[in-house]
């Protein structure tokens, strides 16, 4: 099956998570990442989803799946090792059309999660297409060393730049020009460097 790449808002929208172990606990903290309205369905879960329920963060609903769970749910992931339950929480999720991932059990997902390495606004995903999710983690590691947190600096320097830049030009070949001669330039190594004063000469120098 090819998937279509796809990145999706999920500020304030409700995402319901089934199970409450540590596969499910880190589903959450993604989905809390993207400021999802986070409700978790088990009768246990781990130290760390509990914590996040007192700080109000997520809520917790105690108790067993039940058909109905998912209403006005935006998106579903379920994280359990009980078939029935992955296969029930399936089939309401299709039944109404609500984008659903069973960890693991791929024939019951409308939807994968590819691995993702996260730099501010700088988002890289690797996907197998389900195929092999280890070769996805392995490239992804490899990626991790070359896209340091720098990167998310950068992206913050670049919105402004290019807010700048289509203020001051109107053809779009010059904007384009602009831009390239920042991404091209040292800006990267100067915020490694930390310094700033040059940084902010560099950015004035390639407006």
């Amino acid at each position: 099956m090819a998937f279509y790449p796809l990145y999706v808002d999920l500020e304030g929208r409700k995402c319901v998570v089934v199970g409450g172990g540590e596969v499910a606990e880190r589903k959450v903290a993604s989905l809390l990442e993207c400021g999802a309205d986070v409700e978790v369905i088990s009768p246990d879960s781990t130290p760390g989803l509990e914590e996040l329920a007192r700080e109000g963060r997520l809520k917790i609903t105690r108790r067993e799946y039940r058909r109905g769970d998912l209403s006005r749910a935006t998106l579903a992931i379920v994280a359990t090792d009980d078939n029935a339950v992955n296969t029930e929480v399936y089939r309401e999720a299709t039944d109404n059309q609500i984008p659903v991932n069973v960890v693991d059990v791929p024939e019951l997902c409308s939807f994968i999660v590819p691995s993702t390495i996260r730099r501010g606004d700088l988002v890289i995903s690797i996907s197998t297409s389900g195929s092999c999710p280890a070769l996805a983690k392995h490239i992804r590691e490899e990626l991790e060393e070359t896209y340091r947190d720098e990167y998310g600096s950068f992206c913050d320097i670049l919105r402004g730049f290019r807010a700048r830049v289509i203020d001051k030009y109107d053809d779009p070949k010059e904007r384009k020009r602009a831009l390239g001669r920042l991404i091209e330039s040292d800006a990267l190594d100067l915020i490694r460097a930390q310094d700033d004063l040059e940084l902010e000469e560099r950015v004035k120098s390639c407006m």
